[in-house]
């Protein structure tokens, strides 16, 4: 009399599960960002001009740095020298020029700076 041999159950492996599991981990890490964005807000007038009730400062942006009404100064006092001028010239409209030389980061920090500034409309130019 002959037995039938028993089946043997075969070890599952979990090498290639782990595997799949760094993959999409590793897919997640790479395709996902990690840094905050902030936005800026900008109005498009219809008009196509500031206004001829407003008075403005002239801003110039380029790689080297930002100048207002032609004195460069310094990224990190340009809401203080426009505060100081809307208070003594009453100035509630900035036209921004930017060159090609400057960055956006450079941009957007111009705009978050100005912005600040309640009442102050600006106009970019290029």
């Amino acid at each position: 009399m002959r037995l039938e041999p028993e089946f043997r159950r075969k070890r599952l492996t979990l090498t290639p599960l782990i595997d799949v599991i760094f993959l999409l981990l590793l897919f997640f890490m790479l395709s996902s960002t990690f840094s905050r964005f902030g936005d800026v807000e900008l109005v498009a007038s219809g008009t196509g001009g500031l206004g001829q009730d407003l008075v403005t400062a002239f801003a110039q942006l380029s790689q080297n740095g930002v100048s207002l009404n032609g004195v460069p100064i310094e990224m990190s006092g340009l809401s203080e020298r426009l505060l100081e001028l809307s208070a003594k010239q009453q100035v509630n409209a900035v036209v921004l020029s930017v060159s090609d030389t400057a960055s956006s980061q450079q941009l957007v920090d111009v705009l978050v700076a100005i912005r600040a500034i309640e009442g102050v409309a600006v106009q970019l130019v290029r």
